[in-house]
């Protein structure tokens, strides 16, 4: 085992850092007088995930899409029936999520935390799959899907990033689809645990009011129960993509009062260095809050002439193969939002970027940020998912607070005529 100790001045915080010889990564970052701990346990493998080498085997395989969430779910029945129950008797709250590029297990308590680190690796590590289990699973799934496809908001999301990407698995909902989630076998959901949750490929952390030494001699004393396979290296193949949208427009009537407008802009494949790709995130952030916020003129302008009803809404996703901004609103006057949008975005490089705004934004973006590292939730579950994306969540902050507005005005280079798209959710009785 090594061990390493790090120390962010910056935002005052401290980890320990272990690696077992398995592989599996221990993070440790202590809180003292805090009243609860927080502890997760995630792998490198999400939705985007579906064609890779299984374990043991030398050929790439297709998988069905959503089977990394269907694997997450199946997760929590053991032999010994739903394992959230054992967690509630030590007074612990249990969960797990499963993201674009992770799935993540968790639970927080203020007692008997060793006990739950322990249930959480056996239970996580051992993987127990009847038919039984899965066939309700499957049936749970699927109607949580019709559900949740079915909801307008949803429809809007999964509309845009249809119509941006032709490829990259992001246009499909993390659950994945009916038909494909009909196809996933107990055998499937045993090579992609194999495969993904093996220790070399997954990381514990831990935030609390916590003793780095007792946390470590039960990991390892956990370990050494377990019969761990060799590792090999993951090979997956996730498709990437230029900027160049895959349709101009679309639309779908659902049952709506008004219409629901979205405006995308796709962003293209780079090759990221460490940090970089949070880093884009931030600074196109900036960038729309200085263009598109409720403080801006523009933005007076869509409520004065009724084009937008109750706000606008805009978001950035970046990560280390693509990424898209989405800027949506319900509007009695669609074509006029649109157009207004997308005339906007492009002549965003012409703009003039208010250095004494950028700096405003920069710092008010950092106060959040640091203000989050009070929650060991946040903490926790952040560290994760930046690590995930080839960044350090402590590492940001120093780096956001070096931004300049020339950096910014880099930015421009993404808004393109050919990278934008529009979806519309209809009401159905036009």
């Amino acid at each position: 085992m090594t061990s390493n100790v790090v120390n962010y001045q910056q935002v005052g915080e401290t980890v320990y850092q272990y690696k077992l010889d398995s592989g599996l990564e221990v993070i440790i970052i202590p809180k003292p007088k805090f009243e609860k701990t927080f502890v997760c346990f995630g792998t490198k493998y999400g939705s985007l995930t579906n064609k890779f080498v299984p374990y043991g085997q030398e050929e790439y395989v297709d998988f069905p899409l959503g089977i990394a969430h269907f694997l997450e779910h199946q997760m929590f029945a053991t032999k010994d029936g739903d394992v959230a129950l054992k967690f509630t008797d030590l007074g612990l709250e249990v969960n797990a999520y499963t993201g674009w590029l992770e799935t993540v297990y968790l639970f927080k308590g203020a007692d008997h935390i060793l006990d739950g680190i322990n249930l959480l690796l056996d239970f996580v590590q051992t993987p127990y799959f009847i038919e039984e289990n899965i066939e309700s699973e499957r049936n749970i799934i699927i109607q949580e899907l019709k559900m949740y496809l079915d909801k307008p908001g949803v429809a809007l999301e999964n509309g845009i990033t249809n119509n941006m990407f032709a490829l990259y698995p992001i246009k499909y909902d993390v659950g994945g689809t009916i038909e494909e989630v009909k196809k996933i076998t107990g055998e499937m959901l045993y090579k992609c645990h194999q495969t993904f949750y093996h220790p070399s490929n997954m990381t514990l952390i831990v935030v609390g009011d916590v003793k780095c030494e007792d946390i470590v001699e039960t990991v390892v004393k956990n370990q050494e129960n377990k019969v761990i396979l060799p590792k090999k290296d993951i090979r997956r193949i996730i498709p990437v993509e230029d900027n160049v949208v895959r349709r101009r427009t679309g639309s779908k009537k659902m049952d709506v009062v008004m219409p629901k407008v979205c405006v995308g802009l796709k962003l293209p494949y780079e090759k990221r260095i460490e940090n970089e790709s949070i880093l884009t995130e931030v600074l196109l952030k900036i960038v729309l809050e200085i263009y598109f916020s409720d403080s801006t003129e523009f933005y007076q302008m869509l409520l004065d002439e009724n084009i937008i009803s109750g706000g606008l809404s805009f978001s950035v996703n970046v990560d280390d193969m693509a990424g898209f901004i989405s800027i949506s609103a319900n509007t009695e006057k669609p074509e006029q939002f649109k157009q207004l949008i997308k005339e906007r975005l492009i002549s965003l490089p012409n703009f003039e970027f208010p250095a004494d705004e950028f700096e405003i934004l920069k710092k008010a973006f950092l106060g959040n940020f640091i203000r989050s590292l009070n929650s060991v939730d946040y903490i926790a579950t952040t560290y994760f998912e930046y690590k995930v994306r080839n960044s350090n969540v402590f590492e940001i902050a120093a780096m956001i607070n070096n931004l300049t507005v020339e950096e910014a005005k880099k930015m421009s280079k993404y808004f393109i005529v050919d990278a934008l798209t529009d979806y519309t959710i209809k009401p159905l009785k036009n």
